[in-house]
């Protein structure tokens, strides 16, 4: 009897100590923030988050790799359309915080060249903050929200210019373009600065970076976009019409272009 009594003792030690092994810990999703560096203009971001109780360390996940930090911040460098954070303890970890990164795409959007007599054919390529595109006549009544013109008046053939370049008293914006070769998704990351242009030509298959801006160096406020040109016709032998995709990051400052 006593022997038995000793080995129910013993496995009953067992399994309080196997189930103390085992316990779970619950982890708060981390609340984080997440900005644009200004030390490589834009090309860093920069996450930062309040401790979480009983996390031991932090797990940030990209696109391609996985990284941990004991640390409540951390700096991503290499373009990633998404970044999660998650807080660690041994196995247990928690939800993710998921910093959206991506680009908002805008295809087939259609502008006139500035020649175009018709009222109806837009000439102006105007972005909301929240990433959208749209097309809009050089009305009055626009020319404040525009960020660029389709110009095949001041230049040949035809290309964009910054909207706030016309001297215009609603705007005095001081967006730029940069050429970047013919393949869209192949552009990841907007050029840091010494390429851009206020006002450059354009063509069929052409890829351009996008820069708009109120002043004419980098600031947290800054966004940055690509832009596919997918046509160059002059439908009546004059005027030209320019098809184009754009995709914005939203984030501010941050010069990430992945879809």
């Amino acid at each position: 009897m006593r022997k038995n009594a000793l080995l129910l003792a013993f496995a009953v030690a067992l399994v309080f100590i196997g189930t103390a092994c085992d316990t779970i810990v619950t982890l708060e999703k981390p609340v984080v923030s997440a900005a644009a560096l200004d030390t490589d203009n834009g090309g860093t971001l920069r996450l930062t988050w309040t401790a979480v109780t009983d996390a031991k360390n932090y797990e940030i996940t990209t696109d391609d790799s996985i990284y941990s930090t004991t640390s409540t911040s951390f700096d991503v460098s290499t373009p990633s359309a998404t970044v999660e954070v998650r807080a660690v303890n041994g196995s247990d970890k928690s939800d993710a915080a998921i910093i959206d990164c991506k680009v908002v795409e805008t295809s087939s959007i259609v502008l006139y060249g500035k020649s175009d007599p018709s009222a109806n054919d837009p000439s102006g390529l105007a972005f909301t903050t929240s990433g959208g595109a749209s097309a809009m006549s050089l009305d009055d009544a626009n020319k404040a929200a525009l960020d660029f013109v389709c110009d095949d008046v001041d230049i040949s053939p035809v290309g964009l210019a910054n909207a706030g370049d016309y001297g215009w008293s609603q705007n005095s914006k001081k967006n730029a373009l940069a050429d970047a070769g013919t393949d869209f998704d192949a552009l990841t990351e907007a050029p840091s600065s010494g390429s851009y242009s206020t006002s450059g030509t354009i063509a069929a298959n052409g890829v351009y970076a996008l820069w708009l801006g109120a002043t004419t160096t980098w600031t947290a406020n800054d966004h940055f976009a690509k832009v596919k040109i997918v046509s160059v016709e002059q439908p009546s032998g004059s005027y030209y019409k320019v098809t184009l995709n754009v995709a914005y990051q939203k984030v501010g400052g941050l010069r990430w272009l992945v879809k």
